[in-house]
């Protein structure tokens, strides 16, 4: 998942600097010619959408990783009440907003405290 964030961010990061520099700084010489020029008119298009893309991506990847770092903070303790006491968002994180090795772990924890 933050791999699949990060790879998006960098596309839609290239794409926000290609609509950029031929909106703005064609004439320099950073510019790519021979995209620009296959680009033509569109550029600011191209410029919108890979802005509103980089920032839908960045928003994902932060999410993801406070997530993981909410799991990894509730899942640390040794303390059976509190494991109890924040197990429903445990689940819930676990099945709905990370990848499936987490639900793994929280199986594992649930049997390590003796839970079903």
């Amino acid at each position: 998942m933050l791999a699949t964030s990060a790879v998006i961010s960098i596309v839609s990061g290239f794409m926000f600097f290609i609509g950029m520099v031929g909106q703005w700084y064609s004439d320099s010489s950073i510019a790519p010619t021979a995209i620009l020029d296959f680009l033509g008119d569109w550029d600011i298009w191209v410029l919108i959408v890979g802005l509103i893309i980089f920032c839908f991506s960045l928003y994902y990847f932060w999410d993801t990783k406070s997530n993981m770092q909410k799991f990894e903070d509730m899942i640390s303790t040794s303390s059976k009440k509190e494991f109890q006491k924040n197990w429903t968002e445990l689940e819930q994180l676990a099945r709905y907003q990370l990848p499936k090795e987490y639900r793994k772990r929280v199986a594992e924890a649930r049997d390590k405290f003796g839970l079903r």
